[in-house]
């Protein structure tokens, strides 16, 4: 991992205080996830929390799946949690994140693959509740 990464390690705070069940959080479009800039700032956020590829998802599915509050689409309909492993593949590895992850370093050339929208939206939205700072950074 680059050096230009460990200053936003540093920078991460703890996982958000207790849910509050007021709280709404909106999930991210398909457009704004397939946007380059938007991928590789994910991808940078991602890589800057040091955790292997194996136990990511499982991070990911602990965050959402205890989140109390409301999780909606941009429009203000309910979103149904997907089975977070489903989302991944399935295939145990994880291969995929170690990929992802590569991207923090060196810019995609293209947009991201329709295939993985709900993984990087899953991704998104784990930082959307534990780093909600951090998450209006990567949407910007």
């Amino acid at each position: 991992m680059s050096k230009d990464f460990d200053g936003l390690r540093e920078e991460l705070p703890g996982t958000a205080a207790p849910n509050d069940p007021a709280r709404t959080v909106v999930v991210a479009s398909d457009t704004a996830l397939r946007s380059p800039s938007h991928f590789q700032r994910l991808s940078i956020a991602t890589a800057a929390l040091e955790v292997s590829r194996r136990e990511l998802p499982n991070l990911i599915a602990d965050t959402i799946y205890n989140f109390e509050g409301k999780i909606v689409w941009p429009n203000g309909t309910t979103y149904d949690l997907p089975d977070v492993d489903d989302a991944f593949g399935g295939e145990g590895s994880f291969r995929w994140v170690s990929d992802f992850i590569r991207f923090a370093e060196v810019p995609p050339r293209q947009h991201p693959q329709r295939r993985v929208i709900e993984r990087l939206r899953l991704i998104d939205l784990y930082f959307r509740i534990a780093y909600p700072e951090r998450a209006r950074l990567i949407a910007e």
